[in-house]
């Protein structure tokens, strides 16, 4: 119901202040810092507002989008740390005021939760069949507290559906034209599409407009962490990846499958 999706919000936003508040710079520089935060806004705009709206009034959702724009606004620059922290002490109260009027118990995230329908993007029914249990084995990691499993499979559920969207396209020619294709080093032509990672699949997708400049930037955050997967990444980096981290790219993944199966109907 809506109270619990406020307080998944409020969570994430806890968390991302402790992050905030613990960074030594006046100024947030880091790329993945910056993305990372771009993720908390677009979490909120594209899942938990979405399930928020059904039971809300626009004026009561207009305080936490103007904090939540703020903070999205602030990750395209070298903001600094106290306009993120007074960004992200106004969405706590807009939270908190919106999950106290949530008094009436509805149907919380379940149709945001259910497996999407594929059909726009695959026609084989193998292949649909592999993506759904794709989807709902990221739900259980995640239900598990197994977040770094959930974030890999996050990962390889978004590039099979990126394979996907680009294998519907009968002239292939705008792919290999975009100014992102990779270029092989020895023959100095573009790669074959099954050499492409995440990251130039997001790339050629923002730029063919299968998804968002926002959507692009938040999933740069999955595409990295989700690298964590080498142990010795994760100990020189000391980043250890927590049930908060997949809940939240979980609600990016979720945008951008979303945005995937729009651009194909």
């Amino acid at each position: 119901m809506a109270a619990g999706i406020l307080s998944k919000a409020l969570e994430e936003l806890a968390r991302a202040k402790t992050n905030v508040t613990r960074i030594a710079t006046l100024q947030i520089r880091s790329h993945e810092q910056r993305a990372a935060l771009r993720a908390l806004a677009f979490a909120w705009f594209q899942s938990h507002r979405p399930a928020v709206a059904r039971t809300a009034e626009l004026s009561e959702l207009s305080a936490a989008d103007t904090a939540y724009r703020t903070i999205l606004d602030s990750a395209e620059k070298n903001s600094s740390k106290k306009t993120y922290l007074k960004a992200m002490s106004s969405a706590k109260e807009a939270l908190m005021a919106l999950r106290g009027r949530a008094v009436t118990s509805v149907p919380g995230n379940t149709a945001d939760e259910a497996v999407p329908d594929f059909s726009p993007l695959v026609a084989d029914t193998t292949m649909k069949g592999i993506l759904e249990r794709r989807w709902e084995e990221c739900r259980k990691c995640i239900s598990a507290e197994a977040s770094l499993a959930a974030i890999v499979m996050m990962g390889g559920l978004l590039e099979a559906l990126f394979v996907a969207r680009a294998n519907r396209l009968s002239d292939k020619s705008p792919l290999f034209k975009s100014s992102s294709v990779p270029i092989d080093s020895r023959t100095k032509k573009p790669l074959d599409l099954r050499d492409w990672t995440l990251r130039t699949y997001l790339d050629v997708g923002h730029e063919l407009g299968w998804i968002t400049h926002s959507a692009k930037e938040v999933a740069a955050v999955l595409r990295d962490y989700r690298n964590y997967i080498h142990p010795e990444k994760e100990r020189s980096h000391g980043i250890v990846l927590s049930a908060n981290d997949s809940s939240m790219l979980w609600q990016v993944t979720k945008g951008l499958v979303r945005q995937l199966l729009a651009s194909a109907i």
